[in-house]
């Protein structure tokens, strides 16, 4: 098989970079692994991610889908007290608490609709680079692809194999837990506070369930903790306002705990020769900046569109998607850090310590760069 364009990860990266190629005609390859039934619980969407689903001509299909709006955000940060900040003052107005399922399936029927090729793989295959060519090779399955776009999420796969270096900033994890109740405390309004070894969020989980995630560092808990729900729903406990939200006494978990990487990192390149890296596979933010989708589309766009100039005979479109990902991260560096600097409560603690020292370490390299 040939193909203009290879793309590793049917995520929202993957798949968004695979509809904007095919807008523009070229020929395009999905790989993907089997669908696996995660619970992704608590994922929004902003409100500025409209102007990517536009673009990627969703947005009648995304409306139709009807996923609860998210009004505003409450939050205990940097301050004893609660503050309240309501959508109705941003120019993008309300967010949505996403049913990742039904954006998923949106999103896979727009690609195949679009002549959208997707092929299920265990990522046992090889990729080589012969001339200007990649030869994809799994079993008897063999693809001849020019551009490869790498959206397997964390794991990188093609900026691994490339070797390609991956910046951590931190090993922030989430503790995710899903929560029913037969009497529902009812809120459009997510809910965030900030605690000495992290910080809680609270938002809707769609029919009467609530999504309850702590994110701390993995070292700062005894391993046999890590496994007992009862350890956390303590630690709840001991919150000014989640224990309100989500009262132990009222609510129950209806999955195991999971948990997940919620660290900042990025590559240290995000294109070269014939490849470029989208979403998570570029830059996995911390939550508390809520991009991580929102970015996945838009960085999947772009992907596309560079790959699309790539076959076009533009060689510099891989450096300037280079540059445009790069000023995304760097932006979002600053954002994270005026934020994380904004708690100053437990200036002693090893969570906030780490932040903070972040925060200085950022302020030097911008010192150096100026000077």
């Amino acid at each position: 098989m040939i193909t203009d364009v290879l793309i590793i990860g049917n995520g929202p990266a993957g798949l968004a970079s695979a509809i904007t190629l095919r807008q523009h005609g070229a020929s395009v390859t999905v790989v993907h692994r089997p669908a696996v039934d995660v619970i992704r619980a608590g994922e929004s969407l902003a409100a500025s991610a409209r102007y990517s689903l536009i673009e990627l001509d969703l947005w009648d299909d995304f409306l139709a889908a009807a996923h609860p709006p998210c009004y505003g955000n409450s939050s205990c940060w940097g301050d004893d007290r609660l503050f309240f900040y309501d959508f109705i003052q941003s120019s993008f107005g309300e967010g949505w608490y996403l049913n990742r399922t039904a954006f998923q399936s949106m999103m896979l029927q727009k690609a195949v609709a679009a002549g959208v090729t997707l092929i299920e793989t265990n990522r046992a295959f090889g990729l080589t680079r012969e001339g200007m060519r990649w030869q994809y090779t799994e079993g008897h399955s063999h693809i001849n692809a020019a551009t490869i776009i790498d959206a397997s999420g964390r794991n990188s796969w093609l900026s691994r194999q490339l070797g390609i270096k991956r910046i951590r900033e931190d090993n922030q994890v989430a503790v995710v837990s899903l929560l029913a109740s037969s009497n529902p405390l009812r809120s459009q309004q997510s809910l965030i506070e900030a605690v000495p070894d992290g910080w809680w969020y609270v938002s809707e989980g769609g029919e009467g369930k609530v999504v309850r995630i702590f994110f701390t560092d993995p070292d700062l808990h005894d391993r046999a903790d890590w496994l007992d729900p009862l350890y956390w729903r303590r630690k709840s406990t001991q919150t000014r306002f989640v224990k309100h939200r989500v009262p132990v006494s009222r609510y129950s978990d209806v999955l195991p705990l999971q948990y997940t990487s919620a660290g900042s990192h990025h590559l240290e390149h995000y294109a070269g020769e014939g490849w470029l890296a989208a979403g998570d596979a570029a830059c996995a933010f911390d939550p508390l900046s809520s991009h991580g989708i929102a970015f996945a589309l838009r960085s999947g766009i772009d992907a596309g569109l560079a790959a699309k100039d790539e076959l076009a005979g533009i060689s510099a479109a891989g450096t300037h998607y280079h540059q445009k990902i790069q000023l995304a991260f760097h932006l979002y560096g600053e954002q994270r850090a005026d934020l994380y600097g904004k708690e100053t409560r437990w200036k002693d603690h090893p969570y906030w310590v780490r932040r903070h020292g972040e925060q200085k370490s950022a302020v030097a390299k911008d010192n150096v760069i100026i000077g």
